[in-house]
């Protein structure tokens, strides 16, 4: 069975199309020109986040390792012309977080320190949505499943899921998050 490679695509959906001037692949405009209101539309889904957030997170036991509970705190801005996402930790370097790719019409989460990957979702159900995807932590492969399940205006909570060889699923650890009040 054939299937395209990625510029056959690009250019059966319209989105590059062929300078015989130039003789080059070009992008669309006049199709592109829509995608970057779609992405700012749905990047506000997402703008409760913006602002300060303690995090407690619940670690569950394995055979080898004890349950704990860590603190953190986070703080979560809208970058990028209003596009995306960044989060930073107390004191840290703001990086990239989340965005969304108009063209897939998912949500892309990214991680790019310690934790390695993308996670990508369909969108909301109701309160939650919920990322999928293969990550790399400190060297481990994984593939991690991430449920965010909106509380109210000030909390929310997070449920990290890891998959088995088998293909079952199996809780890691959940974070409980609560908006910083001002001092």
């Amino acid at each position: 069975m054939w299937s395209m490679l990625i510029f056959e695509q690009l250019v059966s959906r319209g989105l590059m199309v062929f300078d015989p001037n130039r003789k080059v692949l070009t992008y669309n405009l006049p199709v592109m020109a829509k995608f970057p209101a779609i992405r700012q539309q749905k990047t506000e889904e997402f703008k409760w986040l913006i602002g300060e957030w303690a995090f407690e997170n619940h670690v569950r036991a394995t055979p080898t390792t004890p349950a704990y509970v860590d603190t953190y705190y986070y703080c979560y801005q809208l970058a990028d012309n209003g596009t995306s996402y960044t989060v930073s930790g107390h004191g840290a370097k703001a990086r990239p977080y989340l965005t969304f790719d108009p063209f897939s019409n998912r949500w892309m989460m990214t991680f790019t320190e310690g934790l390695f990957g993308v996670l990508q979702s369909d969108g909301w159900q109701g309160d939650t949505i919920v990322f999928t995807g293969p990550l790399t932590m400190l060297g481990v492969d994984c593939e991690l499943r991430q449920a965010i399940t909106k509380k109210g205006p000030d909390e929310f909570h997070m449920l990290n899921e890891e998959k088995l060889p088998d293909g079952r699923w199996r809780e890691t650890d959940e974070f409980f998050c609560r908006r910083k009040q001002p001092a």
